[in-house]
């Protein structure tokens, strides 16, 4: 039993460390009460895999402590770094919850002072509070989340106007929706939304008890094109020219997730569902009340744009959009899906508007995005990865298309989306090839497994069609996805190849904290943190044939397939998300580092928490490569 003076030192140390910081000052006195000091000297194994099942948690109050653990394949080499403890983190939460021997050998990296709690008070103290259990039960979610908070409420004391991203649809509905039925004539209507003052009616179709049932929305925007201009009579009924079928959504869905649906769809006004029955109506001015433009806005002047000139101001729209949110501390996940889906918008744009002027038909040819802009992961910087698909009956056109493809190049340089430097665009003759030529490709990469073919791999096993006929490259996924998986000797030249970028070494050897220098403090965070979970994703899927390309989407269809725990899972794109989420803050500041590396940060710009879910982060990056090393052992 501690004194109380020991009792008040460590609720007052914890008071400074989640997920302590959040508990309340009940369950932090129970912790005080049952802990007890322990020493370890320099060298000295807190704790190790032949230990059992820990009979204790460990609360770090003054030095490091190691993670280390064996390679699986090199187990003949000494134990390897995997993670630091420092003040005020615990271990092994894992263990502990699972009731099992730890998995990594825990060393005092120096003098190391801990509190140890007790297993059987470590299992009440779950009981006793719901914090310190989520916080078990999902470490890296919870550390993200008290980031996020974070981040929102800085942004929120510069501004009074914040709206989370994840705030259910419900928090803005206000005054009740005004409805029709589709037998009402447009004078009728057209009276009702004066008198009401309201941009959208919601037509609906009476049933009876169940509720009614939306069937189509009439909106201000649509007056102009489908009354005045067609010379419609106003006592025709409003169902000759409501818009049908309807996009609900419902009252638990995410402010995020109707913003991606406007973009998506091109609309203005959402009805909003609570059990089947209409709620209310978000118009996009509910969604966007920070931005200088909505992103309907400029969804609809990439859609009016006539030439390159007028698309270079939505894709400074679209930059602009991206930053503010970034400032926001919007999720990644989030901000990634939104640049990519306003750039495949601009991008198929200027395609059919290139097309055109080329006389290319369309239905002939597939344009391919690539890498980050077809896993659906472009961030601020992203460059341009691209390529074309030709239909085999249409190869004598391959001239003319090369020129019709560094068209678009070019087009989209000038709005901001630079040439790739290593020529993986459409316009060069690699890579407009005929559907044939591309499977041939494909069939010589997984053969040969040279440098070059993995450094191909990396970038055109992740394609996705934007624009022309999709058939082509469904027909080029199902002929390549089912060969990667069979070749064996490429699915070992893939992992080993995805083993060569990993944290940096100053993260996991125990140098970070010691030596806070600039040649510690600054990770590339592309290179070193979210490429090897896009190169793990990737490996994965290849070999259990999934067909997805984004990597939490690869992710998720390998936990869904049984192929990965989903646990793991969880951790792994939490982890992921974080990295993104760094990069487009390094992005967002816009500051140039000596290396001209806009993916570059200086971590001693990061708050405390950051460091440590960073430090989280690398660690998850590790254990996904060692399981790679296990499964494709040489």
């Amino acid at each position: 039993m501690a004194s109380n003076t020991l009792m008040a030192g460590v609720v007052q140390f914890l008071k400074d460390h989640p997920p302590f910081s959040q508990m309340d000052g009940a369950d932090l006195e129970f912790v005080a009460r049952n802990v007890e000091v322990a020493y370890y000297a320099r060298g000295e194994v807190l704790i190790g895999p032949d230990d059992g099942a820990p009979g204790a948690c460990f609360i770090i109050k003054q030095g490091l402590v190691e993670g280390l653990r064996r390679r699986p394949d090199r187990p003949e080499a000494d134990l390897e770094p995997m993670v630091q403890r420092v003040p005020g983190e615990m271990l092994p939460i894992s263990a502990l919850m699972a009731q099992r021997p730890v998995m990594s050998t825990y060393r005092a990296a120096g003098d190391v002072f801990c509190w140890l709690l007790p297993k059987v008070r470590f299992d009440e103290l779950l009981q006793r509070s719901p914090v310190f259990l989520d916080f078990c039960k999902r470490r890296m979610a919870s550390l993200l989340d008290l980031s996020h908070q974070a981040l929102q409420a800085s942004y929120a004391a510069g501004t009074t106007h914040w709206r989370s991203i994840q705030a259910p649809l419900e928090s803005l509905l206000g005054r009740a929706p005004v409805t029709c039925e589709p037998h009402e004539s447009l004078r009728a209507v057209f009276e009702r939304m004066e008198g009401e003052r309201v941009g959208a009616i919601i037509v609906i179709q009476p049933n009876g008890g169940q509720g009614d049932k939306v069937v189509g929305i009439f909106t201000r925007q649509d007056v102009l094109g489908r009354v005045v201009l067609p010379g419609r009579s106003l006592d025709e009924p409003v169902r000759s020219v409501m818009s049908a079928p309807v996009v609900t959504m419902d009252v638990g869905d995410t402010v995020g997730e109707a913003m991606l649906v406007m973009a998506d769809r091109t609309i203005r006004h959402i009805p909003v569902m609570r059990n089947g029955r209409l709620a209310g109506v978000v118009a996009e001015r509910d969604l966007f009340v920070l931005q200088r433009r909505s992103m309907n806005q400029i969804g609809d002047a990439i859609g009016r744009a006539a030439s390159v000139e007028d698309l270079k101001l939505p894709a400074a729209d679209i930059r602009h959009w991206s930053r503010a949110l970034v400032a926001q501390g919007v999720s990644a996940a989030f901000i990634t899906r939104l640049i990519s889906r306003l750039n495949d918008q601009l991008t198929v744009r200027l395609i059919e508007l290139e097309a055109a002027a080329h006389g290319v038909p369309l239905d002939r040819i597939c344009w391919l995005a690539l890498g980050s802009e077809g896993r659906e992961e472009q961030t601020i910087a992203s460059d341009q990865d691209n390529g074309l698909i030709v239909a085999d009956d249409f190869a004598a056109s391959i001239d003319a298309l090369l020129v019709f493809a560094r068209a678009v190049n070019q087009g989209l340089d000038a709005c901001g989306y630079p040439l790739c430097k290593g020529g993986i665009m459409a316009g060069n003759p690699k890579w407009c090839l005929t559907l044939s030529q591309w499977k041939a490709l494909f069939d010589g990469w997984i053969e040969r497994g040279d440098p070059q073919s993995l450094l191909n791999a990396n970038i055109f096993f992740d394609f996705r069609p934007l624009a022309g006929d999709p058939s082509l490259a469904q027909a080029l996924r199902d002929h390549v996805a089912p060969r990667a998986a069979a070749v064996p000797r490429f699915l070992k030249q893939m992992s080993d190849n995805a083993l060569r970028n990993g944290p940096p070494q100053s993260w996991t050897a125990g140098v970070f904290e010691t030596l806070f220098g600039r040649e510690a403090a600054v990770v590339d965070l592309k290179m070193n943190g979210t490429v090897p979970f896009v190169d793990a994703a990737r490996l994965l899927s290849l070999a259990h044939n999934v067909r997805a390309t984004g990597t939490v989407q690869r992710f998720e269809a390998l936990a869904e397939a049984g192929v990965a725990v989903p646990r793991e899972v969880h951790n792994w794109i939490d982890s992921f998300q974080f990295l993104q989420s760094l990069r487009l803050r390094a992005q967002h500041m816009g500051e140039p580092t000596p290396e001209g590396n806009p993916n570059v940060l200086d971590t001693r710009t990061l708050s405390a928490l950051d460091r440590r879910i960073l430090k989280e982060a690398f660690r998850e990056a590790r254990l996904l490569q060692q399981r790679l090393a296990m499964d494709y052992p040489g």
